[in-house]
């Protein structure tokens, strides 16, 4: 018993960031929502999600923060955390024709098929995309017809501190 009294006590980390956001349409009111949770902020999983205005969910991705992020966050780093996740909730928004050409995907860098793909890329439908690893982004568009959120791409990124 006096050996677990003194060790250090590590707190929870779950933190998060939400922001306003204009994704689906141009009077569009969604918000994102970056989180963390977990024992210590070494040991979290993270969680992207996107609400529209009625709190109803229309995209999330989430992973061991470690895994996706690296192990880049100590035990207690609590501020640090908060700052990356104050960078990770600001997604890079634009259209499905900003989104690289069929010809230039490497393998697996979508899971659409080319006629889909072509289709949502030549439509022009709002692309958000959102960091989803170590220099990597994750890009979804959104289908007015269906009434959701599907994912486009990922693709490699400019390396940013976290």
């Amino acid at each position: 018993m006096a050996i677990a009294a003194c060790t250090p006590q590590v707190a929870r980390c779950d933190l998060s960031v939400t922001r306003d956001l204009t994704f689906t349409s141009a009077d569009a009111q969604e918000s994102v929502t970056a989180s963390v949770s977990g024992v210590s902020c070494d040991k979290t999983i993270a969680l992207y999600a996107i609400h529209d205005a009625d709190g109803v969910p229309i995209w999330s991705w989430t992973s061991p923060t470690p895994r996706a992020f690296g192990e880049v966050f100590a035990a207690n780093d609590r501020e640090h955390v908060q700052a990356f996740l104050e960078r990770w909730a600001t997604p890079t928004l634009s259209t499905t024709q900003h989104a690289t050409e069929w010809r230039l995907l490497a393998p697996g860098q979508t899971t659409l098929d080319q006629l889909t793909y072509e289709d949502v890329r030549d439509r022009d439908l709002p692309m958000l995309c959102h960091f989803s690893g170590t220099a990597r982004e994750t890009c979804v568009f959104w289908e007015p017809a269906a009434g959701g959120a599907g994912h486009l791409l990922d693709r490699d990124v400019e390396e940013q501190d976290l």
